[in-house]
């Protein structure tokens, strides 16, 4: 029995919109009369209904961001070159795009940033690791949540396994799965079709565990990922003390700090922000590099994550 697995590498996030109605009016109507150099009047009746107000658009700024990708393949592929090229990952991609473009959340794409690919590398260059960037990717684009989706297809059936994940921590915030065992044999186009049926069914139960954290999260600030990379000449005390300094510095500064990773080269942090102190990562940037004096270079900064050399 043939089988084949299908898998896709890359965070897409999707802003929706709606439009306003548009409003019909009657005409106004004239109604003619004898003129007054006639000795009558001329009158005209302007009753137009006055135009309805414009329908506002609901607030989606109390909803996370989300970047759709896909999981990975292992065969060196990049996840976008995965969507471009292969027409059921794009299927289930765009199923779980058009559910939570639908729900007003704010999804980012990774075919609308150029620079995505050496911001990723820069950020892997400095960590050291070769585990899934995927999660980065999510930071570099500004997404809260990462949707990350594979599907498997043999004769006749197919099924969709959706994984999300907080983008800061990388931390699966919940799991959905969905078949279809009547797919319409080989027809490719039928089985793209059932895939991205499987995903848009997949997606409520989802979405639900995503809010669920959403919301308890929230409570505790807004996450930033920091990562600083040490430049300059230290030794072993004074790495010591610089690291002291730091982490003190932070949880002094924030509501609250999980550091992950503290290296003589390297300190990779999850920063919790007061929202109303440092309403975003420029701020929360400025307060660090006040905190350090001013030695700091700043590299990269999106909405959810600051890079920056310490020299």
């Amino acid at each position: 029995m043939r089988h084949l697995a299908i898998t896709a590498a890359f965070p897409i996030i999707l802003a929706a919109c709606a439009g306003a109605p548009e409003v019909e009016t009657e005409p106004a109507t004239d109604t003619a009369a004898p003129s007054a150099s006639s000795g009558t009047l001329s009158v005209t009746d302007e009753t137009a209904a006055p135009p309805e107000p414009a329908k506002q658009l609901p607030d989606n700024s109390s909803l996370p961001s989300i970047l759709v990708t896909p999981a990975q393949n292992g065969k060196g592929i990049s996840e976008l070159q995965v969507v471009q090229n292969n027409p059921m990952a794009r299927a289930m991609m765009e199923a779980v795009n058009e559910y939570l473009t639908k729900k007003l959340y704010d999804v980012k794409s990774l075919e609308g940033d150029a620079n995505l690919n050496s911001v990723v590398q820069m950020q892997n260059d400095i960590a050291e690791t070769d585990e899934d960037l995927s999660y980065l990717a999510s930071l570099a684009l500004g997404a809260d949540v990462y949707i990350k989706f594979s599907g498997n297809v043999k004769p006749g059936a197919i099924s969709v396994d959706l994984n999300a994940y907080e983008s800061s921590t990388a931390r699966l915030l919940g799991s959905e799965s969905a078949m279809d065992d009547d797919c319409g044999g080989n027809d490719q186009t039928a089985i793209a079709e059932c895939l991205h049926k499987a995903a848009r069914r997949a997606m409520p139960l989802l979405e639900k565990k995503i809010k669920a954290y959403w919301q308890k999260d929230l409570e505790q600030g807004i996450q930033y990922k920091v990562i600083m990379n040490i430049k300059g000449e230290f030794d072993e005390e004074e790495i010591e003390d610089l690291h002291d300094d730091i982490a003190s510095g932070l949880k002094k500064a924030f509501k609250r700090v999980n550091v992950n990773v503290m290296t003589a080269k390297t300190i990779d942090a999850i920063i919790y922000a007061d929202g109303n102190e440092f309403p975003d990562s420029q701020s929360v940037y400025s307060a660090i590099r006040g905190m350090l004096k001013g030695k700091t270079k700043k590299i990269n900064l999106t909405r959810k994550l600051i890079l920056m050399d310490i020299e």
